[in-house]
């Protein structure tokens, strides 16, 4: 039935129905009549259809309940009583995304699927979840999910998945300042509170105040459904209202209170490792709230204007604080998608004495600009970059319209004010002709009212610190138990382990929904290729739709390039575009780049053909995406940066190596299973050991050095540049590949190059780490991996990405996650026979490896058992295709061309994976236990952590 307003459709009311030209769509807006629950949908026609239900959810403290509940409705529910139906959807399901999330003042459960049987049984599986879950039933849920002390020879500790993620993304200082600055801008409403929680104010949770929680929030008339796409409109209504049908509409109200701005200064520590300088490394920060929700275009103008003073080195703001000494780094960046946004600027690495230069630097720089007025060349490029940023598709759609609607319809706005933006964009346009940008700039930044400001400062004990007042609360509430209590912990703690390890029944598990494997097509995803020659350059055409985009690929081959200079290399993306060229400054350049091009990217990267592990081609990439219109100026700028980009710039270029350096080592940090995986998987093929060399420890070793060494080493590495450039910069040695929906053209580029010479060296690089390493870094968790590479009869092999999803969601996410507590794990194997399992936020890495170690044997029992391969089957199937925006889809046909990857290829693994069985995949079984037994290690966390895992070659971060 089509909607239409004041129409009834299964239990709703339809309240609007817009036509959205601008997203060639239909808006249709509707309200339960029974619950009041509100429901859009943005029907596009896309093939991808998505689920969403949203909840606000008001923090009234730190203990991270709403967190807590986002995983924990997940874990069983009335229809679906098994243990984790979240785990069964990703074993069985075809989702393009199934996840949830928690906000500071939200919760959402968003899933989608191109399948539509596949996105019923999703949907039928959430809306059971969030609103008939077990977990009032069954306190181990809480346990498991949030915390619970565990004792381990009379030792207590506390344990949870929560509890130990919030450790690990509190060891990360960007969490611990947003969590200190959003305290002192909002001493009086919820965003004051860390909705992920406080790892110090987890253990405050009780069972009680969770399930009441529950209760209180997760009500249909605090709920909002958002469904886009191609969606089955009665099936699904028809299933949501049998949920909110069981409801009365509720009289609780929960009211976002908002901040009257009020001044204020604070204080806090970050950890720092044993071997780092202390001097230098305050971190400042100051912000303010600029306006609410409802001022969008006020926001857009200031998101220009971070742009415009703070986005690259040579921007005036960022530039008036580097030349001055004071840091080594500035961000100024609007913080939206709440209720109250506010405007926030950093400086990093600076001094407690210099706080008050920054300020003066800030004043005088901002009220030039505004007095002498801002560069309207340079605003116009702002904006033209900004709005092509709104334009441009990217995946999931689906997922970004849910919230981006939630940022005004959370507050009682109109779902459609985020998700359109051209008449915004207009007026950004129409703010030029006179001094709103001015005026605008000055309340930002000139007037002080309301601003707060706080001091991040480095300390080499305050981990141990944290660690040794945990552990004191523990001993004080252990001491504090009588006998019964300390009965009643044992025999929680008892409960939880038998739930944990009581497999789900097979009626239990029937109870969910399934796909059969009829549902897979035995055709995978394909976009042709077009092979071409000009001036003797290899073109790669990929003729699909673009709107209006289009975007380029060059691959340079560095081939006669060692890997120590492909280390040093490393760094060129950085520079290519914050340099000078022969016609451009730094600051023409960018303004040039942001008014003609989209988007531009450089990067190195190592590519191989199947089969190839013991050599590789390491290229340096560009990618661009670019309004059709500005095709050929697009192509001169880049040809002006590759050709003629100034390398003899050693201040800007150590300012650069610095940033990239405490980019990388912070990342280290947040993300230190990478940095494994990295370390790991180097030691077995050429472009994995290029890989690490260019993105890995190697790297951050070599970052560190060269900028503690810069002025001795800077001649050389100029000159590395130069060279590399003069002879790698040419048509000979380049491929290039083009996406577009119309005929953009490379004449004028190629043109340009010099045709230079030929370089088909595939060279034979090899890492020289550890095949047993630790890293050492401040933090609270850990990331445990062990990996290793088939090269035999089972490489190419396509049942190998189906033993994959087996491991981690059967295996895996059972011992590490759940009963170990890590945050993450998994194990990869690629169809090229590449393993590695990894774990992600681990409070026990040493533990974790002696898991992988039983691999083998849980593999033997699973094929032994009468779990269906078939669902992992079609799960690694649509991870295999997952949703990509056109210019990604030119990558991947890129790379599957410079792989030899063919689409009769492509299908032979589909029919791989379509036809695995158990006896293949217990045939696996030696591979797994070669993995543990030879395989490489790398583990990265705390020296708490490192000692509890065996012979380890340990370094410093």
């Amino acid at each position: 039935m089509k909607p239409e307003t004041g129409r009834k459709l299964h239990g709703f009311t339809v309240e609007r129905v817009r036509h959205v030209e601008e997203l060639s769509a239909t808006l249709v807006e509707m309200t339960h009549d029974k619950t009041g629950a509100q429901l859009c949908w943005m029907d596009n026609g896309e093939d991808n259809k998505l689920f969403c239900v949203s909840f606000q959810t008001l923090p009234e403290d730190s203990t991270g309940v709403f967190h807590i509940l986002e995983h924990s409705v997940l874990n069983g529910s009335d229809r679906y009583p098994v243990r984790e139906p979240f785990v069964e959807l990703l074993k069985s399901s075809m989702n393009t995304f199934l996840n949830a999330m928690t906000y500071p003042d939200k919760t959402i459960y968003p899933v989608s699927s191109r399948n539509e049987k596949d996105f019923l049984n999703l949907t039928s599986v959430y809306l059971d979840a969030v609103f008939s879950p077990l977990l009032d039933r069954n306190p181990n849920v809480f346990y498991q999910e949030g915390w619970h002390t565990e004792l381990n020879d009379g030792v207590p500790s506390y344990k949870g998945v929560v509890f130990n993620e919030m450790k690990g993304a509190m060891s990360d200082v960007d969490a611990i300042v947003e969590m200190e600055v959003d305290g002192l801008l909002f001493p009086d409403t919820c965003y004051r509170f860390n909705s992920g929680g406080d790892p110090a104010h987890i253990p405050d949770l009780s069972y009680e105040q969770y399930v009441d929680t529950y209760r209180r929030f997760y009500h249909p008339s605090n709920a909002r459904f958002f469904l886009d796409g191609s969606v089955p409109l009665d099936e699904t209504l028809e299933m949501i209202d049998s949920y909110l049908s069981r409801y009365e509409r509720s009289g609780e109200k929960h009211i976002l209170t908002m901040q009257v701005p009020r001044g204020g200064e604070g204080e806090c520590r970050y950890e720092i490792g044993e071997g780092e300088e202390l001097d230098n490394k305050v971190i400042f920060t100051t912000a303010k709230i600029i306006g609410t929700w409802a001022d969008r275009e006020k926001l857009m103008a200031a998101d220009v204007l971070c742009d415009l003073l703070c986005d690259s080195n040579e921007s005036p703001l960022k530039r008036a604080i580097l030349s001055a000494g004071l840091g080594e780094d500035v961000t100024l960046a609007v913080v939206d998608g709440i209720a109250q946004p506010y405007i926030q600027l950093q400086v990093r690495n600076t001094a407690e004495d210099k706080l008050p230069a920054i300020r003066a630097t800030v004043r005088s720089t901002v009220s030039r600009l505004v007095e002498q007025g801002i560069d309207r060349a340079a605003l116009q490029a702002c904006i033209n970059r900004y709005a092509f940023r709104l334009r441009q598709e990217r995946e999931p759609r689906g997922l970004i319209h849910a919230i981006s609607a939630t940022c005004s319809w959370m507050y009682g706005g109109d779902p459609l004010m985020y998700l359109v933006c051209d008449e915004a964009i207009a007026h950004l346009n129409e703010m030029m002709k006179g001094d709103g940008y001015e005026k605008l700039l000055s309340e930002l930044l000139l007037d002080e009212e309301g601003m707060v400001t706080l001091k991040a400062i480095p300390s080499r004990t305050y981990g141990a610190e944290l660690r040794e007042a945990e552990q004191k609360r523990l001993e004080a509430e252990q001491a504090a138990r009588s006998e019964a209590e300390q009965a009643a912990l044992e025999e929680l703690n008892a409960a939880l382990e038998r739930w944990q390890q009581t497999p789900d029944t097979p009626e239990q598990l029937a109870t969910l929904p399934t796909l059969p494997l009829s549902e897979v097509s035995e055709l995978p995803d394909w976009v042709d290729t077009e092979e071409s020659s000009v001036e003797g350059v290899k073109i790669l055409r990929h003729r699909i739709p673009t709107k209006g985009i289009s975007y380029l690929s060059l691959y340079f081959s560095l081939g006669d390039c060692t890997l120590e200079e492909l280390t040093q290399l490393s760094l060129l993306p950085d520079l290519l575009d914050q340099l000078p060229t022969e016609h451009y400054t730094v600051a023409q350049l960018q303004q040039e780049i942001k008014t003609y091009i989209g988007s531009l990217r450089f990067s190195l990267s190592a590519y191989s053909r199947e089969g190839e592990f013991d050599t590789c081609l390491p290229c340096l990439c560009v990618r661009a995406g670019v309004l059709d219109a500005n095709w050929d100026k697009a192509m001169e700028l880049i040809c002006e940066i590759l050709l003629r980009v100034s390398f003899r710039e050693p201040e800007r270029i150590r300012e650069l190596a610095v940033q990239s350096n405490e980019i990388g080592r912070q990342d280290a940090v947040s993300g230190g299973h990478m940095l494994g995986v990295q370390a790991v998987t180097s030691h077995y093929s050429a472009t994995a050991a290029v890989g690490e060399a260019i993105n890995g420890f190697t790297n951050l070793q070599w970052l560190r050095s060269f900028v503690k060494e810069f002025d001795s080493r800077f001649e050389d590495f100029a000159a590395l540049l130069e060279r590399v450039r003069s002879r790698c910069i040419c048509r000979a040695r380049l491929i290039a590949g083009v996406t577009s929906g119309g005929e953009a053209e490379l004449d004028r580029l190629l043109s340009a190059l010099p045709q230079g010479e030929r370089c088909d060296l595939r060279p034979a690089y090899t890492s020289a780490l550890p095949q047993r390493m630790g890293i050492r870094i401040p933090a609270q968790a850990s990331f445990a991996v062990q990996g290793y590479q088939l090269k035999d009869g089972s490489v190419s092999d396509g049942s190998l990405p189906v033993l994959s999803n087996i491991m981690t969601l059967s295996y895996l996410w059972n011992e590490v996650r759940v009963k170990g507590g890590a945050y993450g794990t998994g194990l990869r194997c690629t169809r090229t026979g590449g393993m590695i399992a990894y774990s992600f936020r681990d409070p026990t890495p040493g533990r974790t490896l002696a898991v992988y170690g039983g691999s083998a044997d849980f593999l033997r029992a699973f094929c032994a058992g009468e779990e269906d391969p078939d669902k992992f089957i079609i799960s690694a199937i649509a991870a295999s295709e997952p949703l990509l925006e056109p210019g990604r889809q030119g990558n991947l046909a890129d790379e599957r061309w410079l792989a030899g990857m063919t689409y009769e290829r492509l299908k032979e693994t589909r029919a791989q994976m379509l036809a695995t069985t158990r006896e293949k995949l217990v045939s696996h079984c030696e591979a797994l236990e070669r993995m543990s037994t030879e395989g490489a290690v790398c583990v990265v966390g705390p020296e708490t952590a490192l000692k509890d895992c065996e012979d380890l070659t340990v370094f410093d971060l």
